[in-house]
């Protein structure tokens, strides 16, 4: 059997304002959660997991209640 992964993506009012202020697209950081999902990692912080894709580093919540939605909880340019 498959793992679950997410299909959907939500997000925190302090990720999305993040988004905004760095000037990267709500979707190409939806879509980097939803295709690296099964390539995360733990992370120390806040959120449940890490994912690394391109030059953005992005910490989400999963499960969230629903085995559908990930919660971007925030996210950071990398080097």
């Amino acid at each position: 059997m498959t793992e679950p992964s997410p299909r959907i993506v939500a997000w925190t009012d302090h990720a999305s304002v993040k988004a905004q202020m760095l000037g990267v697209p709500q979707a190409d950081i939806e879509d980097a959660v939803l295709s690296a999902h099964g390539r995360r990692t733990r992370n120390t912080g806040a959120a449940d997991w890490l994912v690394l894709s391109n030059r953005w580093a992005i910490a989400y919540n999963y499960p969230t209640g629903d085995e559908q939605i990930a919660l971007i909880v925030t996210l950071w340019r990398q080097g």
